[in-house]
Formats: C-alpha cells, structure tokens, sequence
C-alpha cells in the first residue's frame, strides 16, 4: 500500500521518553518496545508494529486492549497503528458512554453514531448525520495537540495486538451502511443520544471506573468533597477536583501526573475552555436531570435560545465556580 506522508515521517523521542512512557503505561518487556533509528520511518512489519505515544496520552488507549477494540478494528479492517488518535477518543468515550447508560458495548451501536472516514495515511471515525443518528456527545475534540503527533511514536513486537487485521488502504473505498440495531441496542441508542456526554483528557481513575486502566487492581469510588459521583457524572462534569478512592485510600488525580511525565501531551482537555479557542466543538447538549437527578429524555425545546457560544459557556463556567457539580446517578 501507498505509504506517502508517512515514509517521510521520523520519531523525534528520545531514550528517556521511551522509559517514562513504558514505565507509565505498564507496556510489557516482552514486546520489546523501542525506539526507530534515525533514518527508521513510521513503518509496520510482520515484527513490529507501530504505537503513537499520544495515543496513551491523551487519548486513553491502554494495554490490556479491551475485545471491543479489537473486534471494532477487525470489523473495519483497519490496523491498530493506522487509527488516528482522535480515533481512539471517540471510541473510549462511547465505552465509558455505554457503561454510564447501564448499556453493553457493541460494534454496530458505534457504528449508528460514527462512520470510519480516511485521514491522509490514517483512518478515523467522523459522527454520522443527525438525520442518522444524533451525536452520543455534547463534546468532542476535533484537533490533536501537540500538532507534531506523528513524529512521535516508537516500535513494538506486533504480538502485541496479535488480532489487529492487516494494514488497511487508505485509498479503497470504505463501506459505510447503516447498521441494523437490535431491540436491546436500539433501546442504550436512544439512551446514549438523549444524554450525551462529554469526550477530554480522561483521568486515570475515570478509565479505571471502567476497568481500563492497568494502573488501578481495583476499581476506584469517585468523591467531589464528600459526594459520591457516578460515571456518567463525572462524564457529565469537570473531574480536575475529584478524587478517587480505593478502600480509604485516596488515589491521586493522575491524569496531571502522567501527562508531566510522557511526551506528547497537555493539561487536561475540557470544553469550556477548547471551544472559547474556537477549535474543539461539534454539538451541544440539551439533555436535562429531572429533580432527582437521574436521566431523562431529551427536550425538544431549546434552552439557551440564540445566545452565542461564547457567552453560553462564559456563563457556565460563573456557574460552576459557585456550586458544586450535581450528583448525578446511574440511569
């Protein structure tokens, strides 16, 4: 397959960022994770495969991989190493979206709300029209940073992701029909688009709420001051001033921490302060709570009228800095 983009592309990451980011991610020795010479392009091979570190970083892609990764790029036919890292952030949020709904994750659900589109070398996945399917989020990134994502990336044993299907071609045509959801999935997709959530820089206890992260042995409980939070209210809210704890023990915010320690990455990512930039918005939400706080469905009404963007979000944030976020129970 046609290469172009990517032959000309070289790892700019050092020996001490390979270290930290193993060490960080828990990558096994065993699949001898190292560093491209200097002349090495972002190439894959029957031995190696390619991981881009921002991929962990910022988008929450860990190992152990969950069957639900595999079996998504496997439907696609689409290799692990070629999904673009905002790839990875809509696919990690509709995991965290399925288990805050109570729902079962499911191939053809996310295919009801996204489509596989090609980027350059690389494949993503684009939301489909609202005429389809609503969004499952009220926001999602739709840049990456650092922009020089690319040059960042090191060279792993392809046993890694021994089910990852071959490299895909990104100039083939891609079929895109609409799937057909059973009872049970129709029902979570009304559920999902109703209530949608909010894709950032997810805290390493949020991805362990969900059983993702290899650094938790457990699953944490999520504490704003002394209220328990749901999933789907952290989702729903800003989580920098959560903690989270294992028994009695307090676990560290650690999405701050990691992101100090590899390359590639920022401070946390939240919608309030992406889309007064102007770059990172697609949709809104106008989901509401009903007086206890639990899900309900969507108004057709709209709330905020004609007020521009800028003064809506400039509001919220006034708001948030005068109250606590709302507990937010499991639907």
């Amino acid at each position: 397959m046609s290469r172009t983009g990517c032959s000309s592309i070289h790892s700019v990451l050092t020996t001490k960022d390979l270290e930290a980011f193993v060490d960080t991610y828990k990558i096994p020795v065993r699949f001898s994770p190292t560093l491209p010479g200097p002349d090495d392009p972002t190439e894959c091979s029957a031995d190696r495969i390619v991981i881009y570190t921002m991929s962990f970083s910022s988008y929450a892609v860990r190992y152990p991989f969950l069957a639900f990764k595999v079996n998504l790029l496997r439907h696609f036919g689409v290799h692990f190493s070629q999904l673009h890292p905002l790839g990875f952030t809509r696919v990690v949020h509709f995991e965290l979206s399925c288990v805050a709904v109570s729902g079962e994750l499911s191939v053809p659900l996310l295919c009801m709300f996204y489509k596989l589109i090609s980027d350059g070398d690389w494949f993503t996945f684009a939301k489909r029209k609202d005429s389809v399917s609503p969004p499952c989020y009220s926001f999602m990134p739709t840049s990456t940073y650092p922009k020089e994502w690319k040059s960042q990336y090191i060279f792993v044993s392809s046993a890694m992701i021994t089910e990852s299907p071959p490299l895909r071609d990104p100039k083939a045509s891609i079929e895109d029909s609409i799937p057909v959801l059973s009872a049970d999935e129709i029902v979570q997709w009304k559920r999902m688009y109703e209530n949608p959530t909010r894709a950032f820089t997810f805290p390493e206890g949020v991805l362990a709420m969900r059983g993702l992260s290899p650094l938790y042995s457990v699953r944490p409980k999520a504490f704003f001051g002394n209220k328990e939070m749901t999933l789907w209210g952290l989702l729903q809210g800003d989580c920098r001033d959560v903690k989270f704890m294992v028994g009695d023990k307090v676990e560290p915010n650690m999405s701050r921490g990691v992101e100090k320690k590899v390359p590639g990455t920022r401070s946390s990512v939240h919608a309030e302060d992406d889309a007064v930039e102007g770059k990172d918005v697609e949709g809104s939400s106008d989901g509401k709570e009903d007086s206890r706080g639990s899900l309900r469905m969507k108004s057709s009404s709209n709330d905020v009228g004609d007020e521009d963007l800028e003064s809506r979000l400039i509001r919220k944030r006034k708001a948030a800095q005068t109250s606590s976020p709302k507990v937010a129970p499991a639907p």
